[in-house]
């Protein structure tokens, strides 16, 4: 095992500075946030009623802000003109409602009862349905342990078991879309059946690969039951680093004053008129300068923990499978391995963790801005193809990112190192990693789907029938 495994002399400390940095951007978010919680905000009586009707912002002279509606009306229709009606209004405009506001302003102007009709009764609801949802968590522990045991002891069953299905259930809608006549989805939908059978087909052997990989994979949990504690208690962190910050980030919001809604064309009674004679809100919420750059701070911060917890645990456990893979032949004892990669993951290898989530956490963004990007262009062939080809690259480089922390689990490499070694072996051997890296992803993944959507549907039917027999009782009684 010396071989494979680096031992903790051969592993020096690795990307120190990523480690500073990820610290310092992690505590900058949470020490601004008390800063700025803690002092005096602008103002803080602006309800969601007084934004809705106008009180908030509509103050002073009435030809001063009746000029600022008109503004508004002449903005717009310039704007229409050249755009479409959805890019001049905003998305979310027509709607009115203002509860972006009531949410930044921490629901200061919360409804009566008579703004609340025929709602449900909450406290019997939880009543009739909090011992279902025990029912229900014991039987996910369950499932759980029943889809280890399955995995365990009947891995291929369960990989060409989940093939079969999507071949079979994309069969299914192709003929199904040939009764109703379409045949040109028809011709699509067969044409990827057939690749997908085809996939099964040749790349059978590393079919029969992963389910021995995945066969492996649970024999290794059952030895080291330790990388379930240590998976639990990692998220339990991550959660109690990002309730803080989301709670800083509301409290932030608060730091600003209401103005003119710049939708708002005319004013009535209880609300406001769009351009289109739609409610909107009078008011909107305009926080001050330095709270969006506030957001941005956190929001990255709150995005690279959580890589950094995915990353955390990609490293503790493969340091902990190599160990129990390479230990010598009838090894029964496996005490010890999954503190040793934790000791590993928070000492010379913690930058390099942080290096490899900083990665990952910054193509989840560029990501989502592709997306975005995507949805605002639609019909723009070329943006469609652009977005397309960085998605690839986007996905190249998450699986680069991978294969490179198992890498430096097993060495102590650092990242980049880790990266280049990975590279070279991959290029090697492409199609046969990415098959044993993409395959088992997606088996499990349509297994656990399927299993949480049974269970899903199981205990909705049961609360939705205890609530109802409850019901009853109240009624008759």
């Amino acid at each position: 095992m010396d071989g494979v495994f680096a031992s903790d002399d051969a592993r020096p400390r690795r990307d120190v500075a990523w480690s500073f940095a990820f610290v310092a951007t992690t505590i900058a978010a949470v020490a601004i946030g008390i800063a700025s919680a803690t002092s005096t905000v602008s103002a803080s009586s602006a309800s969601w009623r007084a934004l809705r009707q106008g009180t908030a912002c509509l103050t002073g002279s009435e030809d001063d802000w009746r000029a600022t509606l008109d503004a508004n009306r002449a903005r717009i229709e310039a704007s229409t003109t050249t755009r479409p009606v959805s890019a001049a209004l905003g998305v979310g405009s027509g709607k009115g409602y203002g509860r972006r506001s009531t949410v930044m302003l921490g629901g200061a102007g919360s409804l009566g009862d008579d703004d609340v009709a025929g709602g449900m009764d909450a406290e019997a609801v939880f009543a009739a349905a909090w011992p279902w949802v025990l029912v229900a968590l014991a039987a996910s522990v369950m499932l759980g342990f029943a889809l280890v045991h399955a995995l365990r002891k009947h891995s291929r069953t369960v990989v060409w078991g989940v093939m079969y299905a999507k071949v079979g259930i994309m069969g299914a809608v192709t003929l199904l879309s040939l009764t109703w006549g379409l045949m040109g989805p028809t011709l699509l939908l067969a044409f990827f059946t057939a690749l997908a059978a085809l996939v099964c087909y040749l790349w059978r052997d590393e079919l029969n690969l992963i389910a021995s990989m995945i066969a492996v994979s649970t024999q290794s949990i059952t030895d080291n039951p330790h990388l379930l504690t240590m998976t639990m208690l990692l998220q339990l962190t991550v959660l109690l680093y990002l309730f803080p910050v989301a709670w800083l980030a509301i409290k932030a919001s608060q730091h600003g004053s209401a103005v003119i809604n710049k939708y708002a064309v005319d004013k009535t009674t209880d609300a406001c008129l769009g351009y289109y004679t739609q409610a909107v809100d009078c008011c909107s919420w305009q926080v001050e300068n330095w709270v969006p750059a506030y957001y941005a701070l956190a929001t990255f911060a709150a995005i690279w923990a959580i890589a950094t917890a995915l990353e955390f645990r990609m490293f503790v456990i493969g340091g902990s499978v190599t160990q129990w893979y390479f230990s010598p032949a009838g090894t029964k004892d496996f005490k010890g391995t999954t503190m040793t990669s934790v000791k590993h993951a928070l000492g010379p290898s913690f930058g390099t963790i942080c290096y490899g989530s900083f990665v990952i956490a910054v193509v989840e963004m560029l990501k989502r801005m592709a997306e975005k990007s995507r949805r605002e262009n639609r019909g723009n062939l070329l943006v469609y193809c652009v977005v397309c080809c960085l998605q690839c690259l986007y996905a190249f480089i998450e699986y680069i990112s991978r294969f490179a922390m198992l890498q430096a689990s097993m060495t102590g490499e650092a990242f980049c190192d880790a990266a280049k070694t990975v590279s070279d072996l991959l290029s090697r051997n492409f199609l046969l990693a990415y098959g044993t890296y993409a395959f088992p992803q997606y088996v499990l993944s349509f297994v656990v789907f399927v299993m949480a959507l049974a269970l899903g549907l199981t205990s909705y039917y049961l609360v939705y029938f205890a609530y109802d027999v409850t019901s009853d009782a109240f009624t008759a009684d």
